[in-house]
């Protein structure tokens, strides 16, 4: 048995021109959109938390494994607990102002006749299109089986640290628990930056255990060579880590690139954390999305994109965007580097 959680926007938040529907026509290969373009209405990204009975993480098509974790409401509908839920089809998206593609997974949840008949709204792989911006789409298919399934922790929270970890700033480290609104951190593209914004999240024991896919994950002293991290340093399943030359320009494409830290859990060197009593996450934000020095590790701030804010608690996400509305705007919505997908981690990590 394995849980986890995803965020996915309803279909009441997304247009599609030529009058089609997300719906299926005769079946759910998603072929009935390509050439149509799609729009995100809004940043009403939801939670959906999913029980695998197979054990496995990966949310795919036809897997009857994959039954909602309890009864919950998505898009104003209630699901019964144990409703199958399944990613029926996928596509990608293209942004023609920008050349950047997305790529899509629909989310049906098998409660009508025929199953495949519906699909009651969109996940997104890494990464999450602009609201407004009509997207066009240039393939879909069947799936995401066939080798492609999507391991959750590619659809998932914001990356944070967790009390204890030392911070580079003006003048030395600070403990990221003791860093407040206008402290000077050391970043690697602009120097010494002010920090904008800092949140704080607690997880308690009986939330972690519900939500395995929250566990903190404990990066180990050396593991990255001498002295990355310094001591060992405790982040987020997503908070992400730059890896950078060789090896990851072979995979990428790219000299420097940044990776979820569940991504990198080998069971001996970076490893999955079973906390036995609450969590805390605590958010750094500035006025774009920053690498930082943490334990001697090269690591990235909040990213100010719209599902990162949609996983803050509400107070702290009203907090941050009443007072800081540029901070989810403009520069602070783009990438410090780009993202590897887990299995681009994974062959970086294997590659001699």
């Amino acid at each position: 048995m394995a849980n986890y959680s995803f965020w996915a926007l309803g279909e009441s938040h997304v247009s599609v021109s030529g009058g089609v529907s997300l719906d299926g026509i005769t079946q759910g290969d998603g072929s009935h959109l390509v050439g149509e373009t799609i729009t995100l209405n809004s940043n009403a990204w939801e939670q959906i938390s999913v029980r695998d009975r197979g054990g496995d993480t990966n949310f795919d098509d036809n897997d009857s494994n994959q039954r909602l974790a309890g009864s919950q409401t998505f898009d104003g509908t209630t699901f019964g607990n144990n409703t199958r839920i399944e990613a029926e089809y996928e596509f990608v998206l293209l942004d023609p102002s920008t050349g950047l593609t997305y790529r899509v997974i629909s989310v049906n949840f098998n409660n009508s006749s025929p199953a495949y008949g519906t699909v009651e709204g969109l996940a997104f792989v890494d990464e999450f299109p602009p609201v407004g911006v009509p997207l066009t789409v240039i393939s879909a298919q069947e799936g995401p089986t066939g080798g492609s399934a999507v391991d959750q922790s590619n659809i998932a929270a914001p990356p944070c640290f967790t009390p204890g970890t030392l911070i580079r700033v003006r003048g030395g480290q600070a403990l990221v628990e003791d860093i407040q609104v206008g402290d000077l951190v050391k970043t690697l593209d602009h120097g010494f930056q002010p920090v904008r914004w800092v949140g704080c999240v607690t997880l308690t024991s009986t939330h972690l255990a519900a939500n395995p896919s929250f566990h903190p994950v404990r990066i180990q002293k050396d593991a990255f060579g001498a002295g990355r991290p310094c001591r060992d340093l405790t982040v987020s399943p997503q908070h992400r880590v730059l890896l950078e030359g060789w090896r990851a320009e072979l995979i990428c494409g790219e000299p420097q690139v940044l990776a979820a830290a569940v991504h990198l859990v080998n069971d001996r060197s970076v490893r999955v954390v079973r906390p036995t009593g609450a969590v805390i996450y605590i958010h750094l934000q500035f006025d774009r999305h920053e690498i930082v020095d943490s334990e001697g590790l090269l690591s990235e701030s909040l990213y100010a994109g719209p599902v990162a804010l949609r996983g803050l608690p509400h107070d702290s996400r009203a907090e941050l965007e009443a007072l800081f509305p540029e901070l989810t705007q403009g520069e602070a919505g783009i990438m410090a580097r780009p993202v590897a997908q887990k299995q681009e981690v994974q062959a970086i990590q294997l590659v001699g």
